[in-house]
C-alpha cells in the first residue's frame, strides 16, 4: 500500500479509526499547510472549515470539500475516504487564480471573435432585405438559423462557464410574474410575445439566482418554439414552474433519457436546463400534456 501512496500526484494520510496516523506520503509530509502530524489537525485549512468534525465522526464514509489556499487562491478538493476503519485524507489541488483567471480572458475573447461574425452577418442580411437585394422569403430562413446558431453559441459558453466554475449560484428572492415578464419582451423573439400565456400569479415569488433562472427558462422557451408548437402555457403551482408547448411532445426514447438522474439531455438545450438546475437545487421533471411539458420545482 505504501507504494501505491507514494504515486499519487497530491498529499495522501491515512489514519485509523482513533485517529492515529498510520502512513502519509512524501509530498503530504513536504506540504506547506500540515500542522501537526501528532495532533488533531492534520492540515492547516481544518482550522476554517468543518472537516475536523467529519474526522471525528466515524460514520461518515465519505466527505469532499471545495477550498482555496495561499497567497495565489490556489484551488483544492479536501476527501476524506473510509475504507473499513482506515481514512484515507487528501488534499487534490486544482488551479491557481492566475490559471483561472487566464480561462476567463480566454472565454471572453473567444466568446467575442465568434458572436461578432454572426452580429455582421445578420446586419447584413437585415440590410440587404430592406433594400430588396436579398429575397424577403431566403432572408428570413437565413436570420432564423443565424439565431438558432447565436444561441447554440450561447450555451456552449455557458456550458464552458460551468465546467470553469464561473457561474456563481448564489441565490436571492424574484417576483417570478415580472421576471417572466421582463424575458419575455426583452430576450425571446417578437414572435413568441403573445404566444407566450401566463398564468402566474403577481405575488408569487421565489428563491432561485436570476441568471440560471433566466437561462434555464429562455431555453425552455426556445426549445419549444424550435421543437414544439404555440402557443406556450406557462404556470405557477405547488411551487412549481410549469412550461408547455402545444406540439407533439417528447418521444418515448427522449423521455426515458430525460428522467434518468444523471442523464444531460439530449441535446445542448436539455443539457444546460438540467446542469444548471443541479447547480441551483431546482428538481426538473420532464413529461407530455398536450405537448412536451417541463417542471421546474424550488
Amino acid at each position: 500500500m505504501k507504494d501505491i501512496i507514494e504515486l499519487i500526484e497530491y498529499p495522501v494520510l491515512i489514519i485509523d479509526k482513533s485517529g492515529q496516523v498510520i502512513y502519509y506520503n512524501t509530498k503530504f509530509k513536504d506540504f506547506s499547510w500540515i500542522k501537526d502530524l501528532k495532533g488533531r489537525y492534520y492540515f492547516e485549512i481544518l482550522r476554517f472549515s468543518e472537516a475536523h468534525e467529519v474526522l471525528k465522526d466515524n460514520k461518515v464514509e465519505y466527505y469532499e470539500k471545495e477550498i482555496s489556499l495561499g497567497t495565489d487562491a490556489t484551488k483544492y478538493t479536501f476527501l476524506i475516504k473510509s475504507i473499513g476503519d482506515l481514512k484515507f485524507i487528501a488534499l487534490k489541488p486544482g488551479e491557481s487564480k492566475a490559471t483561472s483567471d487566464l480561462k476567463k480572458k480566454l472565454l471572453g475573447q473567444i466568446s467575442h471573435e465568434l458572436k461578432t461574425p454572426i452580429t455582421v452577418i445578420s446586419s447584413i442580411v437585415e440590410t440587404g432585405e430592406a433594400t430588396g437585394k436579398i429575397d424577403s422569403i431566403f432572408s428570413r430562413k437565413l436570420l432564423n438559423n443565424i439565431k438558432r446558431l447565436d444561441f447554440a453559441l450561447d450555451n456552449a459558453i455557458i456550458i464552458t462557464k460551468i465546467q470553469l466554475g464561473l457561474i456563481n449560484s448564489q441565490k436571492t428572492k424574484i417576483n417570478l410574474l415580472s421576471f417572466l415578464e421582463d424575458l419575455i419582451n426583452n430576450s425571446l423573439p417578437e414572435v413568441l410575445h403573445s404566444n407566450i400565456k401566463l398564468n402566474v400569479e403577481k405575488k408569487i415569488v421565489v428563491e432561485s439566482n436570476p441568471y440560471i433562472l433566466k437561462t434555464i427558462t429562455k431555453n425552455i422557451f426556445l426549445n419549444s418554439l424550435i421543437h414544439g408548437k404555440e402557443p406556450i402555457f406557462v404556470d405557477f403551482y405547488d411551487n412549481k414552474l410549469i412550461i408547455r408547448d402545444s406540439g407533439e411532445g417528447f418521444k418515448e426514447g427522449e423521455l426515458k433519457e430525460l428522467s434518468r438522474e444523471n442523464s444531460s439531455g439530449i441535446g445542448l438545450g436539455t443539457a444546460i436546463i438540467k446542469s444548471l438546475a443541479r447547480l441551483s437545487n431546482i428538481q426538473t421533471t420532464f413529461s407530455n400534456e398536450n405537448g412536451a411539458k417541463v417542471e421546474l420545482k424550488f
